[in-house]
């Protein structure tokens, strides 16, 4: 009877501390660990959340630590994960999206296309429009996506300008018109989702740089990329020094609207308006980077892409490809997409995904998704996912799953080039500013963040309804550890920010990094 009791007693120590049989509870690693995550989980601000964290070693397969590892969290941006893991698997590292123009009708001797430029977009995100010289894809720690955030040093345009200067170098000097063919896929948008479509000029986006001026006065204003296609109405005002700056932009009806307020101290700010008819866009960047080069356009060069003028679709075999843009291979975009939580390049890999397929509907990329994860191995059970970039309702994920995911990942033959698209733990993209001064991690973790926001108006707050770290650390004895971590259902106040959140969950991979 003595050894019966013994033997539960030991077992409820076991269950209480939230381990399974894998994990080794009574190592120095993990004793010192769960004291300090203790430290950090019992602050105060973290009274009504929940917790989950597994520590896995990916060579042997061992949880070294878990607690509450196959509950369900809500995963945010961390949903990346999967999604840049499927398309990955799917199409490949080096993988790229070849954009062709052709010239369909007669060319003159004297370089008159008598017909039109036609574009047919195959799905390419960023058209050249954040290539470095040596061929890879410029991101800033924080993506322009994000109210605030800075610019890349490259020219959005640049992709169409180097197949305007193709066109030229062809021999065409006029044309009657330019369409956009978009006919790839229909237009995706969904309510947490940014629009999703064939062509992708600046990540469908209108850059705009607002710089303050005098108190009560309307502030400057800088429009990335300039074009013809919009108007544009400044409604902001400048607020005195040290006010709040708030402002929102959008397009309206070929106008783009900026509202808001800028403080007088608060330097240049930039914000984005979100592009309504991608097509229509590219087209009038188009013309106008045609008519840089020296080619003329008939057409005017603002207006609705005239789709009815397109050949019937796969039929461009008669007409003359004049041009073509090739992209950075595609592990050069999740990088991108990865360090900086791109939502909608990761919500195209789901587009990217149904296409492999040939078919062409989100949902289809969906379903390819849990497909090439399952053929991996991954048991998709401890995950719900319903988009690719972390916005869906459904979207929930036990950091058990998301472990075994990244530890398929870690065997792939392109494994190094994907740890090293997550965000560096205080070196760059959205773990830049998380690494406290004490925490001896910086630059050995590579980990995906997750954030999710979310007003309560009960209590005239918000709450953090998601906080999450995911990915890969090189430990100070030399293991590479797998590990996922997860923080639900935290108030935001002054002191208590998503990035104090983030730092806090920086400090717990610095645990790891330290213990094992």
């Amino acid at each position: 009877m003595a050894g019966t009791i013994i033997s539960l007693l030991l077992v409820l120590i076991i269950a209480s501390a939230g381990c399974s049989g894998t994990a080794d509870k009574t190592s120095a690693g993990s004793s010192a660990l769960e004291k300090n995550l203790t430290t950090i989980t019992s602050a105060p601000q973290y009274s009504h959340a929940s917790w989950g964290l597994i520590v896995v070693d990916p060579a042997t397969n061992q949880t070294l630590y878990e607690k509450n590892a196959d509950e369900m969290f809500a995963p945010a941006s961390t949903t990346k994960l999967f999604s840049s893991s499927a398309v990955l698997a799917t199409l490949g590292p080096d993988y790229r999206t070849t954009t062709p123009v052709y010239a369909v009708g007669t060319i003159g001797a004297d370089g008159i296309l008598d017909g039109n430029l036609v574009l047919v977009a195959k799905g390419d995100t960023t058209m050249g429009g954040r290539t470095l010289p040596d061929g890879t894809i410029e991101f800033t720690n924080t993506d322009h996506s994000e109210s605030g955030a800075g610019l890349t040093t490259t020219d959005p345009l640049a992709g169409l300008d180097n197949l305007s200067r193709q066109v030229k170098a062809a021999g065409i000097t006029k044309v009657s018109d330019v369409v956009i063919d978009d006919r790839l896929f229909t237009n995706v948008q969904g309510e947490f989702m940014a629009l999703l479509s064939p062509v992708v000029i600046n990540d469908n986006l209108v850059d705009l740089s607002v710089t303050p001026s005098k108190p009560g006065s309307a502030p400057s204003v800088v429009m990335r990329p300039q074009t013809s296609l919009y108007k544009f109405d400044n409604r902001a005002t400048t607020g005195p020094a040290g006010s709040a700056t708030a402002l929102d932009a959008g397009e309206e009806a070929g106008t783009i609207i900026l509202v808001g307020t800028i403080a007088a101290d608060a330097g240049t700010v930039n914000t984005t308006a979100a592009v309504t008819n991608p097509a229509v866009f590219a087209r009038t960047l188009f013309i106008e980077s045609l008519k840089r080069q020296g080619v003329t356009v008939a057409a005017s060069a603002t207006g609705d892409n005239p789709a009815t003028k397109l050949p019937a679709a796969g039929s461009y075999g008669s007409a003359k490809e004049v041009a073509h843009l090739t992209s950075p291979p595609l592990a050069e975009d999740v990088k991108l997409t990865l360090k900086v939580s791109q939502n909608m390049h990761a919500n195209y890999y789901i587009m990217l995904l149904a296409l492999a397929e040939n078919k062409t509907t989100y949902a289809d990329g969906m379903t390819k998704e849990g497909n090439v994860l399952r053929s991996l191995g991954l048991d998709t059970t401890g995950a719900m996912l319903g988009d690719g970039a972390g916005g869906d309702r459904v979207d929930h994920v036990s950091p058990r799953t998301v472990a075994e995911l990244l530890t398929i990942m870690s065997r792939q033959p392109y494994a190094d080039r994907f740890v090293k698209a997550q965000p560096i733990l205080g070196v760059d993209g959205s773990t830049v500013n998380h690494c406290a001064n004490d925490n001896p991690a910086c630059g050995h973790v590579y980990a995906k963040t997750g954030t999710y926001n979310y007003p309560d108006p009960l209590n005239g707050d918000n709450v953090l309804l998601s906080k999450g770290l995911a990915g890969y650390v090189d430990t100070k004895s030399g293991k590479r550890l797998v590990f996922a971590e997860y923080v639900n259902n935290v108030r935001l106040t002054d002191n208590v920010t998503a990035d104090s959140v983030g730092t806090d969950l920086g400090s717990i991979a610095g645990q790891v990094y330290e213990n094992y």
